[in-house]
């Protein structure tokens, strides 16, 4: 287990950057996650972070992406809801990257 230390608190994060400990997670810290990887977070991001916490919360795993797409393009229209768009939002794969930046576990379904 690695540990990335932010605002002088040591976090725990697995291989990939994954937070361990999911409650620790706040915005500055998703802000500071994204910076890391070299994205300074809008508006946009988010949306779509916020849904992803929402959905965990209910769930107890990240959305799928078409379920994401879906939610989207009902809020906002086809021409920001798709996955174009979403991967150009969060390189590295919506899911996976919106995740990580969420401080929500790695998707089961990601290497």
């Amino acid at each position: 287990m690695n540990n990335i230390e932010f605002a002088g608190q040591y976090y725990p994060v697995d291989a990939q950057g994954f937070l361990a400990k999911r409650l620790m997670w706040n915005r500055e810290l998703g802000r500071h996650l994204a910076k890391m990887d070299g994205v300074e977070l809008s508006d946009e991001h988010w949306e779509v972070m916020n849904y992803f916490r929402e959905y965990y919360e209910d769930y107890n795993i990240p959305p799928p992406m078409r379920m994401v797409i879906r939610v989207f393009k009902k809020a906002f229209g086809d021409e920001n809801a798709n996955s174009r768009y979403l991967h150009q939002l969060f390189p590295g794969g919506p899911t996976r990257t919106a995740s990580k930046w969420s401080g929500l576990p790695k998707p089961k379904n990601c290497k």
